[in-house]
């Protein structure tokens, strides 16, 4: 959703090595994505706005002050953009293609059923870095 993300994206990518191997492209959920990649795309990666509405009043002043207000609000559930994003997931991966979404911890077991119903195999909930629930991942089908 956002050209600034995705500058500090190939950033890391650049400060890290990696801007030889990774791809990419400021597209709002897909759109703008070449008819011609979809169902070949190897990996979708995002990290939506997650927090349900209620929780962003409680969300620590170090979260607050420093990620804008369009990278947070996922709706009630946490879980309204990922509702738009799995259908597309599944339609611009190729056989066997993964996705990892950060999201949520609260959101994150309703969100994996969601994945499941889309289709996806393969669905777990990863911890990151501190221990704590956060990414969800899953394979289209081969």
């Amino acid at each position: 959703i956002s050209a600034k993300g995705v500058w500090v994206a190939k950033v890391n990518a650049l400060d890290f090595g990696l801007s030889d191997g990774v791809g990419m492209e400021h597209w709002v959920l897909g759109a703008g994505v070449p008819a011609a990649a979809l169902g070949r795309l190897d990996l979708v990666v995002s990290n939506p706005p997650y927090v349900p509405t209620a929780v962003l009043a409680e969300i620590p002043r170090e979260v607050a002050d420093f990620e804008p207000a369009l990278a947070l609000d996922g709706g009630a559930d946490g879980n309204d953009i990922l509702r738009r994003l799995l259908p597309w997931t599944a339609a611009a991966l190729r056989p066997g293609g993964g996705f990892a979404f950060e999201l949520h911890e609260t959101c994150l077991d309703a969100a994996a059923e969601l994945a499941r119903q889309a289709g996806f195999h393969q669905v777990r909930i990863v911890d990151d870095l501190a221990g704590r629930p956060r990414v969800l991942t899953g394979v289209k089908p081969v």
